[in-house]
């Protein structure tokens, strides 16, 4: 992997998604399309003015054709966690790793033995 900064957008146990921050990716990529004729503007790197600009015009042609979906696309990645080893869960300690690992099934298998007892509790109390 080349040089790249991250800009976290979702961190997961073992994953992250980040912004891509490649050389040659662009941060966003703009354009519009007209609502009432289907027309779309070029696509822009980084500068949303040129696709304002181009949907000015277009109503200017055809002042009937005043509404616009504008859309801005990014490219994101997915990269392992730099924290997360072989033991997953990202933190440095064993006993963090420990609750990381055993606090989820655990808090799990808990709500499911509740929720299949207080399904029996109306037999039980009747």
């Amino acid at each position: 992997m080349t040089d790249q900064r991250h800009h976290s957008i979702v961190l997961g146990a073992d994953w992250v998604l980040c912004e891509e921050r490649a050389a040659g990716a662009p941060e966003a990529i703009h354009d519009a399309e007209c609502l009432a004729c289907g027309q779309r503007s070029p696509l822009f790197d980084n500068d949303a003015l040129p696709v304002a600009v181009w949907a000015l015009q277009h109503t200017q042609q055809a002042p009937d054709h005043d509404r616009f979906l504008f859309r801005t696309e990014q490219h994101w990645r997915a990269v392992r966690r730099p924290d997360a080893g072989e033991g997953g869960g990202g933190r440095a300690s064993p006993v963090g790793a420990f609750l990381d690992r055993a606090a989820g099934p655990a808090f799990v298998g808990l709500m499911c033995l509740l929720t299949a007892l207080s399904g029996l509790l109306p037999t039980l109390t009747s």
